[in-house]
């Protein structure tokens, strides 16, 4: 059954001093979203209280867990997370997640706005100040059919964030004299000569260097379609193979930037050409595993091939779930939390002792601006990463996108977050709800 619309489920709660004797005076919460909200007197022990509520439909059922809930009567223990369930008669089932004494009420209340203004099923945000975490929080669903709610665990597809991964792990081959910036990638003195056709004669293909590939100044554009989307029933090699025999450069390899996800895709091949091992297995072992990072992982391409926590995606406009992932594994294919993506922004920050790549390497990309976004997006994904005035780095996450423009929902949450953090100056020593 589908779930309710965010204002439906619940119409009030409260604490009422008259059912839990240790409250001075009735404390009334707020319904926002998916959030019951609740400021309770400083001291007040949370282990049975004794809650109010209204749900809108009469006959609904409210559950926590398995356990009827009777407004005025039912005492739970509140000091861990709490989720109510309520079901309507029709079988219609929204969630809430109790809040007490939240410290971010202003990101709050931007996130619930944000969803409601670009109708996202949900969204999860983690913020780190230097490499201590300071922020980290779910809103809305992750799954409206089940009224699954979004969590800091929730993993979601990250898309083109993707890419600074393949970045960082591309400098930590050069890092380690296993690679250069100046290899050439085609041609008789390539990195995949012999895995992929020879260029044809004065192409100029065989002039590509890793740095290109890098900086997206190739040569290649995505005229007259981005090939990595062109055909879903091509490989990875086959689509590769053919922008070589078929697609003339349309620049000399490092004159113009033009943003192209294939060249990400061949950097993958690169990986694995070096190491020996999967672009995944060479990223997880290097440097996923090492930050304590197990969930992270390329995305399957349809529901059932979904993971545990893993959202579910949404766009009307277009399937979510007709890419071929594993072939966008280097320049779009991982799932991942908010907060795995902060610990990954952690490992390239060269003020960390978490930093796993030398600052002069760091600095010949942007991971050395003290400013720099990425932005990820794909039907049902919207992704941003972000590192301002070298202190700060945060990580959004949605799983959906205005279709129209790919772009807009993941530059309206870079805004509101990057506001919010240049306003806010009582920031807590840990993370915190």
């Amino acid at each position: 059954m589908p779930a309710y619309p965010l204002e439906e489920g619940l119409i009030a709660f409260s604490f009422l001093q008259e059912n839990n004797q240790r409250l001075p005076v009735d404390s009334k919460a707020s319904l926002t979203g998916t959030r019951i909200s609740v400021n309770l007197p400083s001291g007040i022990p949370r282990d049975s209280l004794i809650a109010a509520f209204t749900p809108r439909t009469p006959g609904s059922k409210v559950y926590i867990g398995n356990t009827l809930q009777t407004s005025n009567t039912t005492a739970n223990d509140f000091s861990a997370e709490v989720v109510y369930k309520v079901v309507s008669e029709d079988g219609r089932i929204s969630r809430y997640r109790v809040e007490f004494n939240s410290l971010h009420t202003e990101i709050d209340e931007a996130m619930e706005a944000a969803i409601k203004r670009h109708n996202l099923p949900g969204v999860s945000i983690a913020i780190a100040r230097g490499d201590r975490l300071i922020f980290s929080k779910g809103y809305g669903y992750a799954n409206r059919e089940s009224a699954e709610l979004v969590s800091t665990g929730s993993l979601f597809r990250i898309a083109s964030l993707s890419k600074p991964i393949t970045s960082a792990a591309i400098l930590r081959l050069v890092q380690e004299g296993k690679l250069s910036f100046s290899d050439r990638v085609f041609g008789p003195n390539g990195i995949l000569t012999g895995d992929y056709p020879s260029p044809p004669a004065r192409s100029n293909i065989d002039l590509i260097t890793v740095r290109h590939l890098l900086d997206h100044t190739s040569g290649w554009t995505n005229n007259p379609n981005d090939p990595i989307f062109a055909d879903q029933s091509l490989s990875a090699k086959q689509i590769i193979s053919n922008q070589i025999n078929g697609r003339p450069l349309e620049h000399l390899p490092g004159t113009t930037y033009c943003y192209f996800n294939l060249g990400y895709c061949i950097l993958g091949r690169v990986i694995e050409k070096v190491t020996g091992k999967s672009y995944s297995q060479y990223v997880q072992e290097t440097f996923l595993h090492p930050l304590g990072i197990s969930t992270m992982r390329i995305a399957g391409d349809t529901k059932r091939q979904q993971v545990a926590n893993e959202v579910r995606y949404y766009q009307n406009e277009q399937n979510p779930y007709s890419f071929k992932m594993a072939r966008m594994d280097a320049n779009g294919g991982w799932i991942a939390t908010a907060e795995d993506m902060v610990k990954f922004m952690v490992l390239v920050d060269t003020r960390s002792p978490q930093c796993r790549l030398s600052a002069q390497l760091l600095e010949s990309t942007y991971f050395g601006y003290p400013n720099w976004s990425h932005f990820g997006s794909l039907p049902g994904t919207t992704s941003v990463m972000t590192r301002l005035n070298n202190e700060f780095s945060y990580v959004v996450m949605a799983n959906s996108r205005n279709n129209n423009s790919p772009s807009l929902v993941a530059e309206d949450l870079d805004r509101i977050i990057k506001h919010l953090i240049l306003t806010k100056e009582d920031w807590p020593a840990v993370a915190g709800t």
